[in-house]
């Protein structure tokens, strides 16, 4: 298949070569399908096809791995030369083989959760359940639903939300009418929502329906509030959610070093943490083809990777790559080790500064800042708006900081602002 193109109903936005015989490509939204090797119903972004059969990714890097389906991976079949040595190693050489450069540049991580229902408990009276916000239901104005909910709910039928805040303290922050069920493609939604603010990418939310018109979706507040990689958080999130999707605007780094940590950030494997980690060479490849509206030359983007360790922003860490050239850390037995680059968004207590005009009630109904970041929205087919790109210009000017002053290709920009909760 090539990008462009047609599958589940959505288009496909990255197809790599194949792999012993199967191509795992990337939709631009999540589709559900039955796995044809383990039968089992998958909601995802990444599907590996060969003519009608569908595999998840799962089955896809399990059968990569072992080698059992279409042989051992040739340099034919990848269309690169292959990760590991296709010849077993000899019976007194237990170590791995070491990674060629090239190998490195392409590795694959694992995709996160498309943000979907878990944790659903049907008792017969209500429908409860939690997800992680994303990108893509802040700017549609969606949440998904289970299909025990999607199963009963009258389509089209509006219903009532209600916001709240949750734990010991249950405060009403926002009520809304004329919400309704709806699909995208064969995926349950609720459209019609205004989501509140302070809501970001990797907010958690429990959700409970009543069978009737009344739906509740709750936030649980943090028993402090944080600053994570800059943006200030006062409800439980999902550190790897929030390090992918948002990006804080950052006046210490110049332009190709703020390129290389968004190609990290927004590529890299995630560890429950946040904590993005990519090999050298495949930061190198990505940073330079990704960037706009002018690719800088290699040489400048390692020497942004140089100063970024220099000042302890990136560190090394060790992971691991397996014959399908999944990426793992910390490392596995038996894989090639890797030495990779490490991303620790930054995490503290939030101060005074950070809620100024907080009556010092830790979720009171004053103001607090955020700072101005940047938010993906590239993996939506979506591109930032002309004024997006003003603001980011203007702020980086401000800021100080040399080279383009462009907006990167696949975010856009939301300025430093307050909000009242």
């Amino acid at each position: 298949m090539n990008v462009g193109e047609k599958l589940l109903g959505r288009k496909v936005v990255k197809a790599p070569p194949p792999r012993g015989g199967m191509q795992l490509v990337r939709l631009e939204s999540v589709a559900s399908f039955t796995c044809s090797r383990c039968t089992q119903e998958k909601t995802a972004r990444l599907v590996a096809v060969r003519g009608d059969i569908l595999w998840c990714n799962g089955c896809y890097g399990r059968a990569q791995a072992s080698a059992v389906e279409g042989g051992r991976l040739s340099q034919e079949s990848v269309g690169r030369p292959p990760t590991v040595s296709a010849s077993p190693p000899a019976a007194s050489d237990t170590r791995p083989p070491i990674p060629r450069t090239e190998d490195l540049a392409q590795v694959v991580v694992e995709e996160l959760d498309g943000g979907l229902p878990h944790s659903v408990v049907n008792n017969g009276l209500t429908v409860e359940w939690k997800f992680h916000v994303r990108a893509e239901h802040l700017l549609h104005g969606t949440c998904p639903v289970p299909a025990e909910m999607a199963d009963r709910a009258a389509p089209q039928e509006p219903l009532d939300l209600t916001f709240s805040r949750g734990r010991n303290r249950i405060g009403v922050l926002d009520q809304q009418k004329g919400v309704r069920l709806g699909v995208e493609g064969d995926v349950p939604l609720l459209t019609g929502l205004t989501w509140q603010p302070f809501v970001l990418p990797g907010t958690r939310v429990s959700v409970r329906w009543d069978m009737w018109r009344k739906v509740r979706l709750a936030y649980t507040p943090l028993d402090k509030p944080l600053v994570f990689g800059g943006t200030v958080v006062r409800y439980a999130y999902d550190p790897k959610i929030m390090t992918r999707e948002l990006a804080a605007f950052d006046a210490r780094v110049d332009r190709v070093e703020e390129l290389v940590l968004i190609a990290l950030r927004e590529l890299g494997y995630l560890d429950e943490k946040g904590r993005a980690l990519l090999p050298r060479e495949a930061l190198l490849r990505n940073t330079v083809e990704r960037a706009q509206p002018e690719r800088p030359p290699t040489e400048k983007v390692r020497g942004a990777i140089d100063r970024l360790l220099s000042r302890r922003i990136l560190t090394w860490e060790e992971g691991s790559v397996n014959r399908a050239g999944m990426l793992h850390h910390p490392a596995r037995r038996g894989e090639t080790p890797v030495p990779l680059l490490c991303y620790t968004p930054t995490l503290r207590e939030a101060e005074r500064e950070d809620l100024r005009n907080d009556v010092g009630t830790a979720y009171s109904t004053s103001a607090h800042r955020v700072a101005g970041h940047l938010m993906r929205i590239g993996h939506l087919g979506k591109e930032a708006s002309p004024e997006a790109r003003a603001a980011y210009r203007e702020d980086h000017k401000r800021a100080g900081l040399a080279g383009p002053h462009e907006l990167p290709r696949g975010f856009t920009y939301v300025r430093e602002h307050e909000r009242g909760i």
